[in-house]
């Protein structure tokens, strides 16, 4: 038998947790996909550009920290890249962006977040993480308000506390991983990811819709 550490608790049933996490992320990816494109926002398909080669659903062995779950400074950096090359690179109107999202939008574990809600200074800020990345990209003022362990409902439910008093032009989503750890339902994990693109579109807001990373395992 098999442990693994998922980030967020031991398993030893692997098989069926991973077949659980896997249609999960593929059938969330796929929502947020087609949401995206009726809507007519912007899509960053970071899950394509984190698979492992072989395995497409696993994640790059060279993005985690080792336990399944976190970005490593290489794994930050490349989100970074993948946001800027999909989107930010051609944008227009580009000012102020809040990047929403779990500990992947954080930088856990190796940053905390104790700096969230400040602009991101490049000679203060941890580089652990992808908005510190896109200011250096692109020169803008990003905003880091990702809290690790949250679900896409949090990321919902915080939504009018951390980005709207900032009055962002734009605003980065990334979230779901914790969604398929813990078994939320996949319907309730739609409703949100929509409800926060149409918090978006009612505010005067670009969301910028990331797919989910793929799990380690």
């Amino acid at each position: 038998m098999v442990e693994i550490n998922t980030g967020a608790q031991r398993l030893t049933d692997v098989n069926s947790f991973r077949t659980k996490t896997v249609t999960f992320i593929d059938s969330l990816n796929d929502f947020i996909r087609a949401t995206c494109k009726e809507k007519m926002v912007p899509l960053v398909d970071i899950a394509k550009a984190f698979g492992a080669p072989d395995q497409p659903d696993f994640l790059h062995p060279d993005y985690g920290i080792g336990d399944n779950a976190h970005l490593n400074l290489l794994g930050q950096k490349h989100m970074a890249d993948v946001f800027f090359n999909e989107y930010f690179d051609q944008a227009e109107d580009l000012d102020i962006i809040v990047c929403l999202g779990d500990s992947h939008t954080q930088g856990f574990p190796i940053r905390d977040d104790s700096r969230n809600g400040a602009p991101i200074d490049l000679s203060l800020d941890n580089p652990h993480q992808y908005p510190y990345w896109l200011v250096k990209l692109t020169g803008k003022t990003f905003i880091n308000q990702g809290i690790a362990g949250n679900t896409i409902y949090g990321l919902k439910n915080r939504f009018e506390r951390d980005v709207l008093p900032h009055f962002p032009d734009h605003c980065c989503i990334q979230g779901g991983t914790n969604d398929s750890l813990i078994g939320t339902p996949i319907d309730d994990s739609k409703e949100d990811i929509l409800s926060i693109i149409e918090k978006c579109l009612k505010n005067g807001i670009t969301p910028v819709v990331g797919t989910v990373i793929p799990l380690g395992f």
